[in-house]
């Protein structure tokens, strides 16, 4: 017993052949619009007398539009310079590959959301998704490849169809969205290269002041637990406790200061 999968491919053969033949020409359109958009590209443009492009066109030559909307908004068009420039373009690649898997799926997922809207307005959606997941049981004596087809058939199309559209889409905006926020990174870093120099003196400045300051707090810190230290010892001793003391006597014919350690017993 085949599944409902098979069965609706069976029954509706031509329906899916008219569906194959219309992705077919699809990708076909996609593959020859990225063969346009690359190879040698020719481009008319025009300069102003300080050598800045102020216009760019298609084409060996300039158009009667393109002339029309020049001279209207520049002026006559011999007042300045005219040049053809000539580049090679790779085959964009990534490009086509992400519109020849977003293209076809967008379509179908957008058909498929217009058809289970319609659905779910004009029919019980309870009922019909009730009834899909009886049907889609384990069927007796099936073939392990009608049993992949099943399970596949059972995975909901949005989600599957979601996921490789923004793979796709991924792959194609990601890369060229890194490259040019680099860009623009990197010019910006350049242009304002001395003000970045002077705030990262300024940041590198205020971080060693703070570091020394620490240094003092630490320090004055420890200067004052060891007096604190002292004075305990000191009273300790003036009540005969048996502690340490610490005594600081200093040396007149050295001209120096001396500690001296002294263990007093209270006996």
């Amino acid at each position: 017993m085949k599944s409902n999968l098979i069965n609706l491919i069976s029954t509706n053969k031509k329906l899916f052949i008219i569906i194959g033949i219309c992705l077919f020409l699809l990708e076909l359109e996609i593959f020859a619009v990225a063969v346009l958009k690359s190879g040698k590209q020719k481009t008319t443009q025009v300069f102003n007398r300080k050598g800045e492009i102020i216009y760019e066109a298609d084409g060996k030559n300039l158009t009667d539009f393109n002339k029309y909307y020049f001279e209207k908004n520049f002026g006559p068009l011999e007042n300045y310079d005219v040049k053809l420039n000539i580049k090679d373009v790779p085959f964009p690649f990534r490009a086509w590959f992400s519109a020849a898997i977003c293209v076809p799926i967008g379509i179908v997922l957008l058909i498929a959301f217009i058809l289970r809207s319609f659905q779910s307005l004009f029919t019980d959606y309870k009922q019909t998704n009730t009834s899909q997941q009886i049907d889609s049981k384990p069927i007796e004596n099936e073939t392990k490849i009608e049993g992949i087809i099943r399970r596949l058939s059972e995975i909901n199309i949005f989600t599957i169809g979601g996921i490789i559209f923004l793979v796709s889409l991924s792959y194609w905006v990601l890369p060229n969205a890194i490259a040019y926020i680099g860009k623009i990174g990197f010019d910006a870093i350049y242009k304002f290269r001395w003000f970045l120099l002077g705030a990262g003196i300024l940041i590198t400045i205020i971080g060693v002041w703070f570091l020394y300051l620490r240094y003092l707090l630490a320090k004055k810190t420890l200067e004052s637990k060891a007096e604190v230290e002292k004075q305990r010892l000191q009273l300790a001793y003036e009540h005969h406790d048996p502690q340490l003391q610490l005594e600081f006597k200093k040396d007149t014919d050295k001209n120096s200061d001396t500690v001296d350690a002294q263990i007093i017993s209270g006996h």
